[in-house]
């Protein structure tokens, strides 16, 4: 439903001449802290006011009653994705690695307790130092996402912890998977959404095509052979097929092998630029 009205919407947009364009990261999970499925109050203060609403059993109750009937302006992700659906995959202490990888359901079975509290004990005793995944949404969601064109490919990672896979496999995912294998995408239009694209979306200059006197950022991949490798419990795998890249005219990796060359810049809106 709430998909079918985002696109109702860039349709009516495209309509009546604005131009729009959104990221998305081809993977039907996201990956975020595990405090963010408590209501927005609880995080009033920071951390230290949240590990004492998290010790007070009438906080719990609130948080409990918000997480189950909603509150408007909020992201909901017990009632989006469901606690069966919301997985653990980094903790701060050896305490409670026992839980990476189970969904909060099974915290509860395993702590012996309902999961909403068992899931409040387990924030509390990392000090909300938690990292999920969730997954909220469906295969054919990603591809009718992934077909529109105003799609930009993201990945949206974070590098700490235990991260969600997207953030080593974003792009190879786009080629092998959804280009290569399901034939979503022609490879034209893949890498024009990877590259050009997203330069015209963010107004970057002489970048985002192959161009006499543009910044030279190349790949060489191999098409036959380029996959993603992660996994969501074992996310941090390079992925495969990718033999060279180049970076402001620098060779970074060499026949799949790390140069370790830092050529990357920082790109800097200037005050006027669109």
């Amino acid at each position: 439903q709430y998909l079918d009205e985002m696109l109702n919407l860039l349709e009516e947009a495209k309509s009546e001449g604005i131009e729009v364009s959104f990221d998305q990261y081809p993977y039907a999970a996201g990956s975020t802290m595990l405090g963010v499925i408590l209501p927005p109050w609880a995080h009033a203060g920071g951390t230290d006011e949240l590990m004492k609403r998290l010790a007070n059993s009438e906080d719990r109750k609130k948080m409990i009653f918000d997480m189950e009937n909603g509150i408007l302006g909020w992201d909901n992700f017990v009632e989006f994705a469901g606690l069966d659906q919301i997985f653990v995959t980094s903790v701060k202490t050896s305490k409670n690695s026992d839980l990476i990888g189970k969904n909060l359901l099974e915290i509860g079975s395993i702590r012996g307790k309902d999961p909403y509290n068992a899931t409040f004990d387990l924030l509390l005793e990392e000090e909300n130092a938690v990292g999920m995944v969730d997954f909220y949404g469906l295969e054919e969601h990603v591809i009718k996402i992934l077909k529109r064109p105003e799609q930009n490919v993201c990945t949206d990672g974070l590098l700490t912890g235990k991260p969600h896979p997207r953030a080593y496999g974003s792009f190879p995912r786009i080629l092998g998977r959804y280009v290569r294998e399901k034939k979503i995408l022609a490879i034209e239009e893949a890498i024009f959404k990877m590259t050009k694209k997203a330069a015209l979306s963010f107004g970057i200059k002489n970048r985002g095509i192959l161009e006499k006197n543009y910044f030279a950022d190349i790949l060489v991949v191999d098409m036959e052979k380029v996959i993603d490798k992660g996994t969501y419990v074992d996310p941090i795998q390079y992925p495969e097929g990718i033999d060279y890249v180049v970076i402001n005219g620098e060779i970074v990796l060499e026949n799949g092998k790390y140069n370790k060359i830092l050529a990357g810049q920082v790109l800097r809106k200037k005050e006027g630029e669109l």
